[in-house]
Protein backbone atom coordinates (compact mmCIF):
# COMPACT_ATOMS: atom_id res chain seq x y z
CA UNK A 1 0.00 0.00 0.00
CA UNK A 2 1.54 3.40 -1.17
CA UNK A 3 2.05 6.11 1.63
CA UNK A 4 -1.06 8.15 -0.32
CA UNK A 5 -3.06 5.09 -0.15
CA UNK A 6 -2.64 4.49 3.75
CA UNK A 7 -3.18 8.04 4.62
CA UNK A 8 -6.79 8.07 2.81
CA UNK A 9 -7.41 4.80 4.65
CA UNK A 10 -6.45 6.82 7.93
CA UNK A 11 -8.07 9.53 7.15
CA UNK A 12 -11.29 7.75 6.27
CA UNK A 13 -11.61 5.64 9.40
CA UNK A 14 -10.61 8.21 11.52
CA UNK A 15 -14.17 10.82 9.85
CA UNK A 16 -16.18 7.27 10.84
CA UNK A 17 -15.17 6.85 13.86
CA UNK A 18 -15.46 10.36 14.79
CA UNK A 19 -19.57 10.36 13.36
CA UNK A 20 -19.68 7.03 15.90
CA UNK A 21 -18.52 8.91 18.32
CA UNK A 22 -21.15 11.54 17.15
CA UNK A 23 -24.11 8.58 17.26
CA UNK A 24 -23.03 8.78 21.20
CA UNK A 25 -24.02 11.89 20.99
CA UNK A 26 -27.84 11.22 20.13
CA UNK A 27 -27.96 7.24 21.06
CA UNK A 28 -30.16 8.50 24.33
CA UNK A 29 -32.87 10.46 22.43
CA UNK A 30 -34.64 7.47 21.75
CA UNK A 31 -34.44 5.79 24.86
CA UNK A 32 -36.42 8.29 26.98
CA UNK A 33 -39.72 6.74 27.39
CA UNK A 34 -37.61 3.45 28.51
CA UNK A 35 -35.55 5.50 30.83
CA UNK A 36 -38.49 7.01 32.66
CA UNK A 37 -40.55 3.43 32.71
CA UNK A 38 -38.22 1.16 33.09
CA UNK A 39 -35.40 2.17 34.88
CA UNK A 40 -37.25 5.10 36.76
CA UNK A 41 -35.32 8.10 35.50
CA UNK A 42 -36.68 11.49 35.99
CA UNK A 43 -37.11 14.15 33.09
CA UNK A 44 -34.64 16.22 34.92
CA UNK A 45 -32.20 12.94 35.11
CA UNK A 46 -32.50 12.20 31.71
CA UNK A 47 -31.32 15.25 30.47
CA UNK A 48 -28.64 15.40 32.37
CA UNK A 49 -28.13 11.39 30.66
CA UNK A 50 -28.22 13.45 27.34
CA UNK A 51 -26.14 16.49 27.80
CA UNK A 52 -23.79 15.00 30.22
CA UNK A 53 -20.65 14.52 27.17
CA UNK A 54 -21.64 18.27 25.75
CA UNK A 55 -21.04 19.87 29.61
CA UNK A 56 -17.72 17.92 29.50
CA UNK A 57 -16.81 19.91 26.26
CA UNK A 58 -17.85 22.95 27.29
CA UNK A 59 -16.11 23.35 30.92
CA UNK A 60 -12.79 21.30 29.93
CA UNK A 61 -12.11 20.94 26.08
CA UNK A 62 -9.59 23.95 25.61
CA UNK A 63 -7.21 22.97 28.50
CA UNK A 64 -7.79 19.34 26.68
CA UNK A 65 -6.39 20.69 23.94
CA UNK A 66 -3.56 21.55 25.25
CA UNK A 67 -2.97 18.08 27.45
CA UNK A 68 -2.93 16.64 23.97
CA UNK A 69 -1.24 18.66 22.70
CA UNK A 70 1.48 17.87 25.06
CA UNK A 71 0.41 14.36 25.63
CA UNK A 72 0.72 13.69 21.62
CA UNK A 73 -2.11 13.11 19.63
CA UNK A 74 -2.15 9.44 18.57
CA UNK A 75 -1.90 8.17 22.11
CA UNK A 76 -4.42 10.82 23.39
CA UNK A 77 -6.53 9.40 20.80
CA UNK A 78 -6.18 5.74 21.63
CA UNK A 79 -7.02 6.35 25.36
CA UNK A 80 -9.85 8.18 24.81
CA UNK A 81 -11.50 5.42 22.52
CA UNK A 82 -10.70 2.72 25.52
CA UNK A 83 -12.26 5.21 27.84
CA UNK A 84 -15.26 6.02 25.81
CA UNK A 85 -15.91 2.50 24.82
CA UNK A 86 -15.86 0.99 28.45
CA UNK A 87 -18.21 3.44 29.86
CA UNK A 88 -20.54 3.07 26.49
CA UNK A 89 -20.44 -0.73 27.38
CA UNK A 90 -20.87 -0.64 30.57
CA UNK A 91 -23.93 2.04 29.73
CA UNK A 92 -25.36 -0.75 27.78
CA UNK A 93 -25.34 -3.53 31.32
CA UNK A 94 -26.38 -0.92 34.06
CA UNK A 95 -29.50 -0.57 35.18
CA UNK A 96 -29.28 1.48 38.21
CA UNK A 97 -29.69 5.55 37.83
CA UNK A 98 -26.44 6.20 39.49
CA UNK A 99 -24.23 3.19 37.91
CA UNK A 100 -25.76 4.85 34.57
CA UNK A 101 -25.07 8.36 35.24
CA UNK A 102 -21.27 7.26 36.04
CA UNK A 103 -21.12 4.92 32.95
CA UNK A 104 -22.05 8.15 30.87
CA UNK A 105 -19.65 10.08 32.55
CA UNK A 106 -16.92 7.85 31.29
CA UNK A 107 -18.35 8.05 28.14
CA UNK A 108 -18.00 11.98 28.08
CA UNK A 109 -14.64 12.10 29.28
CA UNK A 110 -13.54 9.99 26.53
CA UNK A 111 -16.00 11.78 23.93
CA UNK A 112 -14.45 15.11 25.05
CA UNK A 113 -10.60 14.02 23.77
CA UNK A 114 -11.98 12.41 20.76
CA UNK A 115 -13.53 15.61 19.39
CA UNK A 116 -9.98 17.59 20.11
CA UNK A 117 -7.60 14.93 18.96
CA UNK A 118 -9.95 13.25 15.79
CA UNK A 119 -9.81 16.83 13.71
CA UNK A 120 -5.97 17.37 15.43
CA UNK A 121 -4.64 13.95 13.63
CA UNK A 122 -6.67 14.81 10.46
CA UNK A 123 -4.69 18.19 10.20
CA UNK A 124 -1.54 16.62 11.00
CA UNK A 125 -1.34 13.37 8.70
CA UNK A 126 -2.87 15.12 6.01
CA UNK A 127 -1.13 16.98 3.17
CA UNK A 128 -1.35 20.65 3.04
CA UNK A 129 -3.99 20.60 0.02
CA UNK A 130 -5.97 17.72 2.06
CA UNK A 131 -6.80 19.87 5.42
CA UNK A 132 -9.35 21.87 4.68
CA UNK A 133 -11.42 19.98 2.87
CA UNK A 134 -10.92 16.81 5.14
CA UNK A 135 -11.82 19.08 8.04
CA UNK A 136 -14.82 20.52 6.07
CA UNK A 137 -16.25 17.07 5.93
CA UNK A 138 -15.22 16.34 9.67
CA UNK A 139 -17.83 19.54 10.36
CA UNK A 140 -20.60 17.06 9.65
CA UNK A 141 -20.23 14.58 12.70
CA UNK A 142 -22.44 15.52 15.20
CA UNK A 143 -25.85 15.38 12.57
CA UNK A 144 -24.46 12.48 10.87
CA UNK A 145 -23.88 10.93 14.27
CA UNK A 146 -27.32 11.33 15.36
CA UNK A 147 -28.55 10.60 12.06
CA UNK A 148 -27.18 7.36 12.57
CA UNK A 149 -28.58 6.90 16.05
CA UNK A 150 -31.51 7.26 14.36
CA UNK A 151 -31.37 4.56 11.97
CA UNK A 152 -29.75 2.10 14.36
CA UNK A 153 -32.92 2.34 16.68
CA UNK A 154 -35.58 2.12 14.31
CA UNK A 155 -33.88 -1.25 12.91
CA UNK A 156 -32.17 -2.39 16.62
CA UNK A 157 -34.23 -1.53 19.14
CA UNK A 158 -36.65 -4.16 18.82
CA UNK A 159 -34.10 -6.23 19.89
CA UNK A 160 -33.70 -4.51 23.46
CA UNK A 161 -32.48 -0.87 24.59
CA UNK A 162 -29.61 -3.25 26.03
CA UNK A 163 -28.84 -4.58 22.52
CA UNK A 164 -29.47 -1.16 20.93
CA UNK A 165 -26.75 0.44 22.98
CA UNK A 166 -24.21 -2.16 22.40
CA UNK A 167 -24.52 -2.13 19.00
CA UNK A 168 -23.82 1.55 19.10
CA UNK A 169 -20.66 1.45 21.29
CA UNK A 170 -19.08 -1.49 19.49
CA UNK A 171 -19.49 -0.30 16.23
CA UNK A 172 -17.64 3.06 17.26
CA UNK A 173 -15.23 0.77 19.30
CA UNK A 174 -14.40 -1.04 15.69
CA UNK A 175 -13.98 1.74 13.59
CA UNK A 176 -12.37 3.59 16.59
CA UNK A 177 -9.51 0.47 16.57
CA UNK A 178 -9.26 0.66 12.92
CA UNK A 179 -8.31 4.28 13.12
CA UNK A 180 -5.55 3.68 15.50
CA UNK A 181 -4.06 0.49 13.90
CA UNK A 182 -4.11 2.67 10.84
CA UNK A 183 -2.40 6.30 12.65
CA UNK A 184 0.52 4.66 14.41
CA UNK A 185 1.57 3.35 11.22
CA UNK A 186 1.24 7.04 9.13
CA UNK A 187 4.52 9.88 10.18
CA UNK A 188 2.60 13.67 10.10
CA UNK A 189 2.76 15.06 7.16
CA UNK A 190 6.17 17.16 6.62
CA UNK A 191 4.11 20.19 5.82
CA UNK A 192 2.32 19.17 9.04
CA UNK A 193 1.72 22.51 11.27
CA UNK A 194 3.43 21.86 14.77
CA UNK A 195 4.93 24.07 17.37
CA UNK A 196 7.90 25.77 17.29
CA UNK A 197 8.26 26.12 20.95
CA UNK A 198 6.26 23.60 23.85
CA UNK A 199 7.73 24.98 26.77
CA UNK A 200 6.21 27.24 29.07
CA UNK A 201 3.36 27.33 27.05
CA UNK A 202 4.76 28.71 23.57
CA UNK A 203 2.66 26.69 21.58
CA UNK A 204 -0.89 27.65 23.43
CA UNK A 205 0.20 31.16 23.51
CA UNK A 206 1.13 31.51 19.94
CA UNK A 207 -2.58 29.88 19.41
CA UNK A 208 -4.19 32.61 21.26
CA UNK A 209 -4.65 34.86 18.09
CA UNK A 210 -7.66 36.82 17.38
CA UNK A 211 -8.22 35.17 14.17
CA UNK A 212 -8.85 32.20 16.08
CA UNK A 213 -10.85 33.59 18.73
CA UNK A 214 -13.50 34.66 16.24
CA UNK A 215 -13.57 31.47 14.61
CA UNK A 216 -14.41 30.19 17.95
CA UNK A 217 -16.62 32.87 18.67
CA UNK A 218 -18.58 31.94 15.38
CA UNK A 219 -18.55 28.70 16.02
CA UNK A 220 -20.27 28.94 19.48
CA UNK A 221 -22.92 30.61 17.51
CA UNK A 222 -23.35 28.70 15.02
CA UNK A 223 -24.01 26.18 17.69
CA UNK A 224 -26.57 27.90 19.80
CA UNK A 225 -28.80 27.95 16.30
CA UNK A 226 -28.34 24.48 15.19
CA UNK A 227 -29.40 22.94 18.31
CA UNK A 228 -32.08 24.65 18.99
CA UNK A 229 -33.20 23.95 15.34
CA UNK A 230 -32.43 20.38 15.49
CA UNK A 231 -33.89 19.94 19.15
CA UNK A 232 -37.55 21.69 18.23
CA UNK A 233 -38.10 20.93 14.78
CA UNK A 234 -38.94 17.63 15.42
CA UNK A 235 -41.85 18.93 17.72
CA UNK A 236 -42.66 21.81 15.19
CA UNK A 237 -43.42 18.92 12.24
CA UNK A 238 -45.18 16.67 14.81
CA UNK A 239 -47.01 19.52 16.41
CA UNK A 240 -48.98 19.69 13.14
CA UNK A 241 -48.35 23.84 13.15
CA UNK A 242 -45.87 22.99 10.69
CA UNK A 243 -46.25 23.46 6.45
CA UNK A 244 -42.88 21.41 6.16
CA UNK A 245 -43.56 18.74 4.01
CA UNK A 246 -40.53 16.28 4.74
CA UNK A 247 -39.36 14.48 8.27
CA UNK A 248 -36.98 16.05 10.60
CA UNK A 249 -34.92 13.08 9.95
CA UNK A 250 -34.46 13.86 6.70
CA UNK A 251 -33.54 16.82 7.27
CA UNK A 252 -31.19 15.81 9.56
CA UNK A 253 -29.97 13.60 6.87
CA UNK A 254 -29.32 16.74 4.03
CA UNK A 255 -26.76 17.92 6.46
CA UNK A 256 -23.89 15.79 5.00
CA UNK A 257 -24.40 18.18 1.42
CA UNK A 258 -23.41 21.44 2.89
CA UNK A 259 -20.34 19.45 4.54
CA UNK A 260 -19.32 18.04 0.94
CA UNK A 261 -19.70 21.23 -0.85
CA UNK A 262 -17.91 22.98 1.44
CA UNK A 263 -15.05 20.31 1.38
CA UNK A 264 -15.11 20.80 -2.53
CA UNK A 265 -15.23 24.52 -2.22
CA UNK A 266 -12.30 25.53 0.22
CA UNK A 267 -9.84 23.33 -1.73
CA UNK A 268 -6.99 25.46 -2.64
CA UNK A 269 -8.74 28.79 -0.84
CA UNK A 270 -7.28 30.53 2.10
CA UNK A 271 -8.60 31.82 5.43
CA UNK A 272 -10.30 34.80 3.86
CA UNK A 273 -12.29 32.65 1.48
CA UNK A 274 -13.54 30.02 3.98
CA UNK A 275 -14.89 33.46 6.76
CA UNK A 276 -16.96 34.37 3.18
CA UNK A 277 -18.42 30.72 2.98
CA UNK A 278 -19.16 30.39 6.68
CA UNK A 279 -20.75 34.21 6.48
CA UNK A 280 -23.05 33.19 3.62
CA UNK A 281 -23.74 30.19 5.36
CA UNK A 282 -25.12 31.98 8.08
CA UNK A 283 -27.00 35.00 5.75
CA UNK A 284 -29.16 31.56 4.04
CA UNK A 285 -29.90 30.49 7.67
CA UNK A 286 -31.11 34.09 8.47
CA UNK A 287 -33.00 34.32 5.05
CA UNK A 288 -34.86 30.72 5.18
CA UNK A 289 -35.68 30.64 9.04
CA UNK A 290 -39.01 32.88 8.66
CA UNK A 291 -40.65 31.11 6.22
CA UNK A 292 -39.43 27.53 7.49
CA UNK A 293 -41.08 28.35 10.93
CA UNK A 294 -43.50 31.44 10.28
CA UNK A 295 -44.58 30.60 6.49
CA UNK A 296 -47.88 29.11 5.83
CA UNK A 297 -46.84 27.28 2.28
CA UNK A 298 -46.03 24.07 1.46
CA UNK A 299 -43.48 24.14 -1.12
CA UNK A 300 -41.37 27.50 0.55
CA UNK A 301 -41.65 25.83 4.47
CA UNK A 302 -40.14 22.88 3.12
CA UNK A 303 -37.24 24.31 0.86
CA UNK A 304 -36.73 26.94 3.58
CA UNK A 305 -36.01 23.88 5.90
CA UNK A 306 -33.84 22.35 3.14
CA UNK A 307 -31.74 25.33 3.06
CA UNK A 308 -31.53 24.95 6.88
CA UNK A 309 -29.93 22.13 6.89
CA UNK A 310 -27.47 22.44 3.68
CA UNK A 311 -26.38 25.81 5.18
CA UNK A 312 -25.89 24.72 8.57
CA UNK A 313 -23.51 21.96 7.14
CA UNK A 314 -21.94 24.54 5.01
CA UNK A 315 -21.19 27.09 8.04
CA UNK A 316 -20.00 24.82 10.28
CA UNK A 317 -17.83 23.18 7.91
CA UNK A 318 -16.33 26.36 6.55
CA UNK A 319 -15.13 27.35 9.96
CA UNK A 320 -13.37 23.86 10.90
CA UNK A 321 -11.57 23.97 7.28
CA UNK A 322 -10.57 27.76 8.37
CA UNK A 323 -8.74 26.14 11.34
CA UNK A 324 -5.24 25.08 9.14
CA UNK A 325 -5.65 28.31 7.31
CA UNK A 326 -5.89 30.63 9.92
CA UNK A 327 -3.28 28.71 12.52
CA UNK A 328 -0.23 30.63 12.96
CA UNK A 329 3.39 29.82 12.87
CA UNK A 330 4.32 28.18 16.33
CA UNK A 331 0.36 27.50 17.17
CA UNK A 332 -1.18 24.26 17.88
CA UNK A 333 -3.99 22.74 15.88
CA UNK A 334 -5.21 20.60 18.99
CA UNK A 335 -5.27 23.99 20.92
CA UNK A 336 -6.85 26.15 18.16
CA UNK A 337 -9.38 23.24 18.24
CA UNK A 338 -9.98 22.72 21.70
CA UNK A 339 -11.14 26.32 21.91
CA UNK A 340 -13.72 26.21 18.77
CA UNK A 341 -15.13 22.99 20.68
CA UNK A 342 -15.13 24.46 23.89
CA UNK A 343 -17.04 27.38 22.32
CA UNK A 344 -19.21 25.07 20.59
CA UNK A 345 -19.76 22.61 24.43
CA UNK A 346 -21.29 25.94 25.97
CA UNK A 347 -23.59 26.40 22.86
CA UNK A 348 -24.98 22.88 23.17
CA UNK A 349 -25.60 23.58 26.98
CA UNK A 350 -27.23 26.78 26.51
CA UNK A 351 -29.20 26.34 22.94
CA UNK A 352 -31.74 24.36 23.39
CA UNK A 353 -32.61 26.34 27.19
CA UNK A 354 -32.65 29.67 25.15
CA UNK A 355 -34.29 28.25 21.96
CA UNK A 356 -37.29 26.54 24.50
CA UNK A 357 -37.31 29.91 26.12
CA UNK A 358 -37.96 31.49 23.09
CA UNK A 359 -40.58 29.12 21.52
CA UNK A 360 -42.86 29.18 25.01
CA UNK A 361 -42.38 33.79 24.88
CA UNK A 362 -43.26 34.07 21.16
CA UNK A 363 -44.07 30.92 19.19
CA UNK A 364 -42.77 29.62 16.70
CA UNK A 365 -42.29 32.65 14.22
CA UNK A 366 -40.77 33.97 17.31
CA UNK A 367 -38.25 30.80 16.83
CA UNK A 368 -37.71 31.77 13.39
CA UNK A 369 -36.87 34.87 14.57
CA UNK A 370 -34.58 33.80 17.07
CA UNK A 371 -32.52 31.96 14.58
CA UNK A 372 -32.50 34.90 12.16
CA UNK A 373 -30.78 36.65 14.56
CA UNK A 374 -28.27 34.38 15.91
CA UNK A 375 -27.27 34.11 12.07
CA UNK A 376 -27.14 38.04 12.33
CA UNK A 377 -24.72 37.76 14.84
CA UNK A 378 -22.51 34.91 13.41
CA UNK A 379 -22.04 37.22 10.64
CA UNK A 380 -20.86 39.92 12.97
CA UNK A 381 -18.61 37.63 14.48
CA UNK A 382 -17.06 37.32 11.18
CA UNK A 383 -16.79 40.72 10.12
CA UNK A 384 -12.57 41.34 11.05
CA UNK A 385 -11.72 38.25 8.90
CA UNK A 386 -14.15 39.46 5.96
CA UNK A 387 -12.36 42.78 5.96
CA UNK A 388 -9.07 41.64 6.75
CA UNK A 389 -8.69 44.02 9.84
CA UNK A 390 -8.16 41.65 12.62
CA UNK A 391 -5.73 42.38 15.63
CA UNK A 392 -3.75 39.58 14.05
CA UNK A 393 -2.57 38.46 10.71
CA UNK A 394 -4.39 35.71 8.85
CA UNK A 395 -1.81 32.84 8.06
CA UNK A 396 -2.67 31.36 5.10
CA UNK A 397 -1.42 27.79 4.06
Amino acid sequence: MTDKSKRLAAIAALLLAGILAGTQLGKIAPLVGWYQDDIGFSLVLIGWLTSMIGIFVALAALPAGWAIERAGMRVSFAAACVIMAAGGIALAFLQKPEAILAARTVEGAGYLVLVIAIPALLNSISPPAWRAPVLAIWGGFVPVGFAVADFMAARILPAGETVYLLAAILGFALFAAAAAALVFKVADFDGAQRPDAEEGGGAFAATMTAGVALISLAFGVYVILSVGFFAFTPAFIAGGASAIAISAGTIALLVPLGNLLTGWLVRGRDARFAAWLAAIGFAATAAAALPAFAGTSGWSATLAAIVLAISGGVTASALFASIPLILPKGGSAAVAIGLVCQAGGIGTVFGPPLAGQVIESYGWPGFGWFLAVSSAVGIVSLIPLLIGRSRRPIVVR
